[in-house]
């Protein structure tokens, strides 16, 4: 999952990782994404607004589809993009959230869109 924002680097940290919390309140599983290190560089290393999620889909998918639309209402710029293991992806931003292929991509019924 990657987070994007028109915000500074700071903020779009920040913004990512109180969304890896909430998503593990709704029971999705999201560990950050490991970065390389550069050269002079030591330890470990996040990419800024990445992270890994599982368990994304099924019984949880109208709790992260509700959060995606809680950011999305307090920062206008927010967008995320999913990419599932088998390559398919999608960006979710304030111009789709409620779409039928958001549902759709997330596991829900195609009523609960909107």
């Amino acid at each position: 999952m990657i987070v994007a924002a028109d915000l500074p680097q700071a903020r779009l940290d920040a913004l990512a990782r109180d969304l890896a919390r909430d998503l593990g309140r709704v029971g999705v599983r999201a560990t950050a994404e490991e970065a390389k290190a550069g050269p002079g560089e030591r330890g470990v290393l996040t990419a800024i607004g990445q992270f890994i999620v599982d368990g994304l889909g099924g019984k949880v998918a109208a709790g992260v589809l509700d959060l995606l639309k809680a950011y999305i209402s307090r920062e206008k710029s927010f967008a995320v993009t999913i990419n599932r293991p088998d390559g398919t992806r999608i960006e979710i931003s304030s111009k789709n959230v409620g779409s039928r292929e958001v549902a759709a991509f997330l596991g829900l019924a195609r009523d609960a869109a909107g």
